[in-house]
């Protein structure tokens, strides 16, 4: 019987998509020069189909969260990161209906921002003030006991039959040998493998049933990976039925991030902030945006601030996947787009007069504007006075927000003129 996923596998476009993206994480161009010859590609094939070709085991990483702690994830060997990635798009693409419309993560073309808007769109819609429940689970991608993962595997293979693919899959994921941070290799069991490209599609249809009943129970749900969503009254009920449903997979919510969601008051969603129709950003996108900043300007040695300009800008405003088309498009509290306008020409002045202990950016979810702070700063006030009121070359936040919201093409003009 024909291998479907195998002869999927190694259709030539996938290889190009995949070899395009690996240029672009950095890895290593000797193994992608490899993997582009069709002798490599032609031994790979082979040795997938013989059983023979196995995943190495992958190195732990531990990768700092807003709260101070560490996430454990798995690192792979280069050749296994583009294969593992060519077959996590493979069954995105063959197999949809394991993955519910209500669960967006790691989906081309559904980001962050377009899932907060929707959430907003929702929550103006509610009559009363509890509109919901925001809830996390623990330790999702380390928690997953592996018989579910092969029910995932199993349910592929009942659509399109035995596959050497999903065979090299349940080989990896059965195997417990990994290299610890100290480069020892030790015996601990991965469950979802977080970092592996396949436990994106594994977290995404692992929870169907559950996705599928709170689709279907509520005015209104969504899952982001280990984030889930869930507005309507039975607040209490529906916490409740989360617990039972998710004990049935022997998962659990963390309780420090179950929160009843009211209208008048802000919440933090996939790094923004939502209070009815007002989107902001979350402590960490704050902060996150102000070490961007002053990466560029005050703390750039050159001191150079024609450069200083340049590389906000590029940060800013130039390509598909900057820091306005992801985010700016997403904010509309004016008073905090306001704040962060003014940081960046606040750290722009700091670079022409060299006078560069400024403030810092806060966040406060009390506030009755927005929730963006911002510090005093030693140098603010003579450095406005020293320089002009309006930057060369430099396009306010404020501006290319309204450029954005006339149309894209607009806004890429104006972005290709800085």
């Amino acid at each position: 019987m024909k291998d479907i996923l195998l002869e999927k596998m190694f259709e030539m476009p996938r290889w190009e998509k995949a070899i395009d993206v690996a240029v672009k994480k950095g890895i290593a161009k000797k193994d992608l020069l490899d993997l582009s010859t069709p002798k490599t590609r032609a031994r790979l094939y082979i040795q997938l189909q013989s059983g023979q070709l196995k995943v190495i085991p992958s190195h732990q990483a531990l990768i700092p969260k807003d709260n101070g702690e560490f996430r454990t994830v798995y690192i792979n060997e280069n050749v296994d990161r583009v294969l593992l990635s060519i077959i996590n798009d493979l069954l995105f693409e063959m197999f949809p209906e394991m993955v519910h419309k209500q669960c967006k993560s790691y989906q081309i073309g559904i980001g962050c921002g377009k899932v907060v808007k929707e959430v907003s769109k929702h929550i103006v819609n509610i009559d009363n003030n509890v509109v919901g429940l925001k809830a996390d689970l623990t330790k999702y991608f380390d928690s997953v006991p592996i018989r579910f993962i092969d029910e995932i595997f199993d349910r592929i293979e009942s659509k399109v039959g035995k596959s050497c693919v999903i065979d090299y899959l349940r080989s990896y994921y059965h195997c417990d040998l990994c290299f610890d941070t100290e480069n020892n290799l030790i015996t601990h069991y991965q469950s979802l493998k977080q970092g592996c490209a396949i436990a994106s599609f594994l977290a995404d249809a692992l929870l169907y049933e559950i996705d599928d009943y709170f689709f279907n129970n509520s005015d209104y749900y969504v899952r982001y990976s280990d984030d889930l969503l869930i507005i309507g009254k039975n607040v209490t009920e529906n916490y409740e039925l989360l617990k039972q449903k998710l004990d049935n997979y022997e998962l659990a919510l963390n309780p420090k991030k179950v929160e009843t969601l009211q209208k008048d008051k802000f919440f933090k969603f996939l790094g923004f902030s939502i209070r009815g129709s007002e989107i902001s950003l979350s402590k960490s996108r704050i902060k996150k945006f102000q070490k961007e900043i002053e990466a560029r300007t005050i703390l750039d040695k050159t001191n150079n601030f024609e450069r200083a300009v340049s590389n906000v800008n590029r940060f800013l405003y130039k390509g598909d996947y900057c820091w306005a088309t992801s985010v700016l498009s997403v904010i509309n509290v004016q008073e905090d787009i306001k704040t962060l306008n003014c940081f960046v020409m606040d750290c722009l002045r700091a670079v022409k007069t060299n006078r560069k202990k400024l403030y810092g950016l806060g966040y406060e979810i009390g506030k009755k504007q927005g929730v963006i702070t911002a510090g005093k700063g030693k140098n603010v006030t003579s450095n406005r006075l020293k320089t002009d009121k309006i930057i060369d070359n430099y396009k306010t936040l404020g501006c290319m927000k309204k450029a954005m919201s006339m149309s894209s093409n607009l806004f890429r003009s104006i972005a290709r003129q800085l």
